[in-house]
Parts: structure tokens; C-alpha cells; sequence
């Protein structure tokens, strides 16, 4: 079992994957398409084929970590295709991709396999302390049974997600088109998402009701991410709070849908908050393609601007309720 440092010939080397922490832990191997569940996955060269198999020899709270490697700029020769839902539910252990990191169309990660219809919540991150770094997660691609798709939940908490996608509702024939449908979904606290895309803009939403969907957690924290849809429906959010704790953070945050394309609209506001026990903090950042940033007055949602966010927004590079223009 290969211990600690990525080693060459038994000897340490220091990690070639930017981002990949020192560790006294395992390091695990999976490659969706060439692996293997039977191989030992402690060497690339003998890889399993599955996350949910890596995960069952993983150790929790010891920071061991899978890497999952894109083989192919194709997405059959990339993907971990789940034939069911996947619950990360270790602590401390990590999952990172291994490829260029572009920040669209990542080659590492896990989407559902086709044969599949009926899979709600894709992939779950129970466990507390993980690392998510440079993965895929798209559901789609199937003509969904599923009430309430969501392509990622987090209900752990104090995890990173860095460098990661999340689109759900991929299905062009419009089955995953639901008002439960989400990319991603937070009932954990404190944890903190980064330079990450959340959404699809290739798939109309007209039924599906909101992108990203936050309730319970305490003290989240969104950065440098892009919030993207392309929706129908005039009521359709970038973001619902359905409640929360003392306060969310957006940093430099683009929460966008595309307009001037066919049947796309403009909705009336990005942000919905409901019982938000503190504040929803916005700072920065810019959001493009919807009427305003909230729908009507909310004292609930300060915005802190660079003095250029929107035109619709007034009081800018003031700290205080958004305003309808």
C-alpha cells in the first residue's frame, strides 16, 4: 500500500499535482477506464475503476487520497458512469482530479451511467474536513425518473470544495426539467466553495425553480465561483436560501443566466432568501442576465460592490439592502 508522498522506485517525491496535500495517509488510484476494482490501487499502473470502491478502503480521518485520472479528452474514456447514488461519507479524506483543470469541461469525475433513470441525489458529501478538488460532477444524459434530481449535495461540513464542476438537469430531452431539480444543494455549515462552476447553460430550465439551493448550514462561504443557467421562467433564481445561520458569504461571485437566446428570459432576481437567521453577504463579483439581485427590497442581502456590479443596483460600494432599481 503506498503510503504518505507519491513515491518513484520507493523513494518520496514532492507532489506533481498542484493542489495535492502532504499526507500521512494512503493514496489510492482510480482510473474510470482503464482500472480495475480488483487491483490493489496503491500505483497508477494498478488502479481501481470505481470511486465507491477506493472510498471502501480509504481510511476515515487519516487525510488518505483518490486520485481519479482523466485518460481521454472523451467523456466515455473519463467518467466514473455511477449505476448508483454515491455517498462520500469518510472524513478527512479527499478526492482530487487529475488533468488540465480547465474551469468548463473538466476530463476527471463522475456522472450517471446511462442505463440509469431513477438516481435523485448524485453524489453526497456527508463526511466533515474533505478536500473535492478538480472533478466533474454532471447529471444528465438519461431520461430521468428521478422526483427531485440534485447532481451534488453537501451535507457534511467545514469541506473545500476548489476548482470543481456541478451541473445538474443535463438531460436535453427534459425529464430532469423538476421544481426539486438542483446542481447543488447545502445542509452542511462551514463550508467553503472556490473557483468553481455551479449550473448548465446548454439545457432550459422552465420548470426548475433555482441552481443552487442552501438550508440549515451556518457560516458558508462561496468564492471566485459562476453560478450559470439559461431558464425560461421569470421566477427561476441563481440562488435559494432557504435558511440559514448567521450568515453565507458570495466573493467575487458571477451569478449568470444567458439571454437573446430561444425562449430565454430575464428573471425578475438572482437571490432568494427566506429564513436567513443573520445576513447574506455579497461582495463583489457581478450578475448578469437577471432584472436585479433580489427581487424586491431585502434587508437580508447586503451587497458590497466595487463600484461597478450593475447598473441596477443602487447605493453601490455601500454595505446595505439591495434596492430594486
Amino acid at each position: 500500500m503506498q503510503k504518505g508522498l507519491i513515491k518513484t522506485r520507493g523513494i518520496p517525491i514532492m507532489p506533481a499535482i498542484p493542489g495535492l496535500p502532504f499526507t500521512q495517509g494512503d493514496v489510492w488510484h482510480v482510473k474510470p477506464s482503464s482500472g480495475s476494482d480488483s487491483n490493489h490501487g496503491d500505483h497508477p499502473s494498478s488502479a481501481f475503476k470505481t470511486l465507491s470502491y477506493a472510498q471502501t478502503k480509504a481510511t476515515a480521518n487519516q487525510n488518505d487520497i483518490v486520485l481519479v485520472y482523466g485518460e481521454s479528452n472523451t467523456a466515455a474514456s473519463t467518467f466514473d458512469f455511477i449505476t448508483s447514488a454515491l455517498t462520500w461519507s469518510k472524513d478527512a479524506t479527499h478526492i482530487i482530479g487529475v488533468g488540465a483543470n480547465p474551469f468548463i469541461g473538466k476530463r476527471a469525475g463522475l456522472r450517471n451511467s446511462t442505463s440509469v433513470v431513477d438516481i435523485e441525489d448524485l453524489f453526497t458529501i456527508s463526511a466533515n474536513n474533505c478536500l473535492i478538488k478538480n472533478i466533474a460532477v454532471f447529471h444528465g444524459d438519461v431520461t430521468s425518473t428521478a422526483t427531485a434530481p440534485r447532481a451534488a449535495v453537501i451535507s457534511g461540513d467545514r469541506n473545500r470544495i476548489e476548482d470543481c464542476q456541478i451541473s445538474g438537469a443535463g438531460d436535453t430531452g427534459g425529464s430532469m426539467d423538476v421544481a426539486g431539480a438542483r446542481s447543488l444543494a447545502i445542509t452542511g455549515a462551514e463550508n467553503h466553495i472556490v473557483h468553481s462552476y455551479i449550473g448548465l447553460n446548454t439545457v432550459i430550465r422552465g420548470t426548475m425553480t433555482t441552481e443552487v439551493y442552501l438550508t440549515t448550514g451556518a457560516r458558508n462561504v462561496f468564492e471566485d465561483c459562476m453560478i450559470d443557467s439559461y431558464t425560461s421562467l421569470s421566477t427561476f433564481k441563481a440562488i435559494t436560501i432557504g435558511a440559514s445561520d448567521r450568515f453565507v458569504v458570495f466573493k467575487n461571485c458571477i451569478l449568470n443566466t444567458v439571454t437573446g437566446i430561444t425562449s430565454a428570459v430575464a428573471p425578475t432576481g438572482a437571490i432568494a432568501s427566506g429564513s436567513v437567521n443573520g445576513k447574506v453577504l455579497v461582495l463583489g463579483g457581478m450578475v448578469s442576465g437577471y432584472a436585479d439581485v433580489t427581487t424586491a427590497d431585502d434587508s437580508k442581502v447586503l451587497m458590497l460592490t466595487y463600484s461597478g456590479l450593475a447598473a441596477n443596483v443602487v447605493d453601490q460600494g455601500v454595505a446595505k439592502a439591495t434596492d430594486v432599481a
